[in-house]
Parts: structure tokens; sequence; C-alpha cells
């Protein structure tokens, strides 16, 4: 019972209460670094009121959330499914190697190397694949649909349709993969039956990290023992067809070098140790969606109006973020109320101008006459 009032009360602490339509749920419960900020801005935005969206990665996430500790987000979850609620739950397979490069730039200043992303631009190449290559093993390789989801048998990856729907205990569960992203906007609009636009969201490149990032990822050669242990992962060999298999793992082939000896795993406990105690940002980043999923009027609005632009090709810069769509409607408010005060005055000074010229005119007339 106890557990029950939690559950509850994390629900009423994750999702939107202004939300009319509170019968329809999306989990995006990927793992960090395979594209889900994407996909839940452009489900958000494309979406609305219609659905309540929800971004999470693991139970430390829930926790500091909620500040509640005794529950799972699979609790949630399945207490919702057996409620009578509308529930999809969305995970995304991204490549090991590339996965564990974006993991690893996101916390390049904040863990593993405690300085300024500016500083670190300035590091020599070599430092940052020496960095990278002793923390390869140890960085996340995990996958939510096969490991956290309590799915005794996933089933084999769609690879026509480029994604999967299990359906269990009134769940619905989807994998998609990011290297069909270009696809999402049409795969998510078929398994949703309403129109989903795709809106790229957050990307390490275009973080002021972004030029390392992109030279890192040109001129990165993997070590032969870790290439060797990509060949048998589990995951990309569920995910990927035989062929695609061949493609990924040649591609890298041509690309490799001497072998690396990685940190122990005594050796990265102590370093993980070390980095949480050096950081200085928070890793757990609330407002870095364009669509924070506000449900008042005037966010609304704005999502609509991203909506509609993003639909004709434009690329969207601007934040959902409440205080910014309130402060920019005063602004909006303001402007609107000098505009009326500027054409009255316009209409006021041409009235008077008018009144001059006639009365000019009528002067001259009667010094005519």
């Amino acid at each position: 019972m106890e557990n029950q009032e939690n559950i509850i009360s994390a629900i009423d602490k994750l999702f939107n209460k202004n939300s009319i339509f509170s019968n329809n749920y999306i989990f995006i419960y990927t793992p960090p670094k395979v594209g889900s900020t994407t996909l839940v801005t452009s489900l958000r935005v494309s979406l609305g009121r219609s659905y309540n969206v929800l971004h999470i990665h693991d139970e430390t996430m829930l926790s500091v959330l909620t500040g509640i500790n005794d529950v799972k987000i699979t609790d949630i979850i399945n207490f919702l499914a057996n409620n009578g609620k509308n529930v999809y739950v969305f995970d995304v397979y991204r490549t090991p190697i590339e996965r564990k490069m974006s993991e690893f730039f996101e916390k390049i200043s904040s863990y593993h190397f405690n300085n300024t992303e500016e500083n670190i631009s300035h590091y020599s190449i070599r430092r940052i694949f020496d960095r990278f290559n002793k923390l390869f093993p140890h960085l996340e390789n995990g996958d939510h649909y096969m490991d956290r989801y309590n799915i005794v048998e996933p089933i084999p990856f769609d690879f026509e349709k480029k994604y999967t729907v299990q359906l269990i205990n009134n769940v619905k569960y989807i994998k998609l993969r990011l290297c069909d992203s270009q696809l999402w906007g049409s795969i998510l609009s078929n398994i949703l039956q309403t129109d989903i636009v795709l809106i790229s969201d957050y990307k390490t490149e275009t973080k002021s990290i972004g030029e390392l990032y992109n030279k890192f990822k040109n001129e990165y050669k993997l070590p032969v023992n870790y290439y060797e242990n990509i060949k048998t992962c589990k995951y990309l060999n569920f995910y990927y067809s035989e062929e695609e298999c061949n493609n990924y793992l040649n591609k890298w082939n041509n690309n490799l070098e001497e072998e690396c000896i990685p940190y122990t795993v005594g050796e990265f406990d102590f370093y993980m140790n070390l980095c949480l105690e050096n950081q200085y940002i928070n890793d757990i980043q609330i407002d870095h969606y364009i669509d924070n999923g506000c449900f008042c009027d005037l966010c609304k609005n704005k999502r609509r109006d991203i909506f509609f632009r993003a639909k004709k090709g434009e690329k969207i810069f601007e934040k959902i973020i409440h205080d910014s769509v309130v402060f920019e409607e005063k602004q909006n408010i303001i402007k609107r109320g000098i505009e009326i005060i500027n054409k009255k005055i316009e209409i006021l000074n041409k009235k008077r101008a008018n009144k001059k010229i006639k009365k000019n005119q009528f002067a001259i007339n009667h010094k005519m006459s």
C-alpha cells in the first residue's frame, strides 16, 4: 500500500496536472546519448496537450525529479497501464562506438578534465584519444529494451519497417534506431496515428566543444582489441542485420590502431569517484529541450507555431520554456501597444497637418479675394 502511494506521488510530480488529456502517456525511457532528446521534442511539439511525454534514463534521475527512492520507472509504467491509461514506452538503439564517443564528450568538461570546454578545445587530440581509450570498456553500452523493461522475450527487430512494437500487459514498447532517425517522422506518425514532425534537438556538434568533437570523430582510430569486442556485441547483432553489421565493422576495420590497455575496474572506480568529487556542473539538465512540456495556453500557441514552421522545413532554435514564453508575450504586448500609440500619433499628426494646409489655403484664398 505504501509503495502504491509513492507511485501515485511520483506520477503527480512527474506529469503536468494541467493536462486535459491525462489518459495518454509516453515514456522516452532510454539510455543517455542515443538521440532521445530529438524524440522528446518532436513528440511534445507535435502532440501538444494530447499526451503526457516524460524523458527519463534511470532510477537515479527518477529520484532527483521526484525525491522518491523506492519506486522504479517500470512500477509507474505498469501502474498507469493497469489503471486503463494508454501507455507507450520508447527506446532507441545507437551503435556502440558512436554512443561511447557522445557520452564521453557530454561529460568531457564536468567529469573527465574538470575544465571549461573552451580550454579543453586547445588540448592535443592525442590527449583526448588517450583518455577516451582508457575509459572505453567502462562507457555505457547497455540496452533498456533488453535489460530494463523486464521483457522475457524481446521480439526481433523489424529491418523492413525500421521499428518494432511489442504489446505486453497493455503497454506498447517501441524500439527505434538512431540510424533511421530521418524516417522517425513517418514512423512515429504511423505508430501514433497522428502527424509528427521531426525536430532535431541538443546535438553535441552545436555546442562550444563541437569543433573538437567533429575533429575527434574524423581522426579517431579504434584499438584493435576493442574492435574484437565490438564484433561480438549482442546488441549490435540484434538490432543490425547481417549486412548492416558487416558494413559497420568494415568501416572500423579500416580505422584500427595498436592495442590499448584500459583502466581496470578498480582504477575506473577510483577515477569516477575523483571525477564526481571535482564535478562542477549538475549532470541532470532539465532545460536542455526545445520544448519543456508546459501545457499553458501561451506555450501551447508557441508549440503550434513551431510545429507549422518545422513542417515547412525551418530550422528551430528558440525554446518553449514557460518563463521565457511569458516574457516574450509581455514584450509583444508592449511592442503592440507602442505600435498602436505610434499609429494614433501618426493619424493625429496627419489631421493637424491637413488642418494647417486647409487653414493656409483659406488664408491665401481670402487674401486673393
